[in-house]
């Protein structure tokens, strides 16, 4: 079965993380609320800045929390190999970008990135001179 972007997203989120389920499921449910009960998904943008960037992996960083951030380099991980063109763009936007732009999380981060992660951060690292 094949599954939309936004889908895959959001199952790897959820497989991954657990601590993001709650947010998840909140931006869900204001779709579901926003468009009078005809769509709960709030798209794969919407899905990982709201319910994992924000909430889990920015305060994650900011904490020094080990446990979430390795959750979190493996789902980073899993959505670089999932080689879906637009998933490898959503990190490159809303994870990559985030970390390359603030270089103090990056260094948070380094350790724990995988290795696509740091080839993605190699490739992207050159906007951020």
């Amino acid at each position: 079965m094949n599954t939309s972007d936004s889908e895959f997203v959001r199952h790897s989120i959820w497989e991954h993380v657990p601590e993001a389920r709650p947010f998840v499921t909140e931006i869900e449910e204001e779709e579901w609320e926003t468009t009078n009960g005809e769509c709960s998904d709030p798209g794969m943008y919407s899905m990982l800045s709201y319910g994992f960037v924000h909430p889990v992996f920015r305060p994650a960083l900011e904490e020094s929390a080990r446990e979430t951030l390795v959750r979190s380099a493996r789902l980073i991980e899993a959505l670089l190999g999932s080689g879906r063109p637009q998933v490898i763009e959503l990190v490159s936007i809303r994870v990559t970008d985030q970390l390359l732009g603030f270089p103090e999380l990056w260094e948070r981060f380094a350790s724990y990135a995988g290795p696509r992660m740091r080839f993605e951060a190699d490739l992207r690292r050159e906007y951020y001179r």
